[in-house]
């Protein structure tokens, strides 16, 4: 009789031996900036919510196969469960629960993150709008909910920010990785928007026809459609911002900061028309701190 093969063993994700602040420093990310104007003790919480959301997302990204992305997903999973139960074993675990416990950050929204993630090993992509939608929520909108209490902002008009201005910053980010993306074999646009952009998924990496990329051509729609759909959520944003009062407003800082740059981007990704640059677009870091002091002095929203 054959044997069955032994189960593979698969080690802990690179990260799992990381402090939270040596994954947000080696990460580049706009939070960076946004983290600059909130006292210590909020931006170490906020630190440990990046740095869970940045490994989880390494967890999918990073691995060689997707049978590692799933169990270094579900590592961190079973890392989470661990830190609201004050046993986890890993320096952003122990950093997390330090912030649940601190700030009552619920758990609900971070596992969300990693339902998520979990999407990412998945081959399939989205239908239409609402399955995008519910992607965007797990890995943008659910973030936004878990650091609110961190923050200090709380009630039903800070979560409907915290939900428009997830699905803004995620719109905005595939909008600018369309091409990185198709790249690694992944496609994040609706197939309902790409039937109706009249747009050949393959093309998403650059080589397709050059009629593909004309300004006014099928990915120059498609494009334009992740520009509204993005204006869009950052005006419900800035609504439900509107709607708060003064000192939660002010508390939100560091999320109007993270609005302003990505507004910004979303204006620089605006002007490419049908053109998929191979590298992605940024917004230059004296831009950011701008933002960051004009909002901080309360010149700007």
């Amino acid at each position: 009789m054959k044997r069955a093969a032994p189960p593979r063993t698969i080690a802990p994700p690179p990260a799992a031996g990381l402090a939270p602040d040596a994954v947000l420093a080696g990460s580049g990310s706009n939070f960076r900036t946004a983290f600059l104007c909130i006292d210590p003790e909020r931006r170490d919480g906020m630190t440990a919510i990046y740095a869970f959301c940045r490994v989880a997302d390494d967890a999918a990204d990073d691995a060689p196969d997707r049978e590692t992305g799933a169990a270094h997903v579900a590592f961190w999973r079973e890392e989470l469960a661990a830190a609201t139960r004050g046993a986890a074993t890993t320096p952003v675990g122990r950093a997390l629960a330090a912030t649940m416990a601190r700030f009552g950050t619920e758990r609900a929204a971070l596992d969300a993150l990693l339902d998520g993630v979990a999407m990412d090993l998945l081959p399939s992509g989205f239908a239409d709008e609402q399955e995008l939608r519910h992607y965007c929520d797990c890995v943008a909108s659910a973030v936004g909910r878990a650091c609110l209490p961190v923050l200090g902002a709380s009630g039903p008009a800070a979560v409907r920010f915290a939900n428009a201005l997830g699905q803004a910053l995620q719109f905005t980010n595939i909008l600018r990785d369309l091409r990185v993306d198709a790249a690694i074999g992944r496609v994040y646009a609706p197939r309902s928007w790409l039937a109706e952009c009249a747009v050949d998924a393959a093309w998403l990496d650059g080589d397709g026809p050059p009629a593909a990329y004309a300004p006014d051509g099928p990915i120059a729609r498609l494009r334009a459609r992740f520009v509204a759909t993005a204006r869009g959520d950052f005006a419900a944003a800035y609504g439900a911002l509107a709607e708060l009062p003064r000192p939660q407003r002010r508390a939100l800082v560091p999320a109007r900061i993270m609005a302003a740059v990505y507004r910004s981007l979303l204006g620089r990704l605006t002007g490419l028309g049908g053109a998929l640059p191979p590298e992605r677009v940024r917004v230059p870091k004296a831009i950011k701190l701008w933002w960051a002091a004009s909002i901080q002095l309360g010149v700007s929203v």
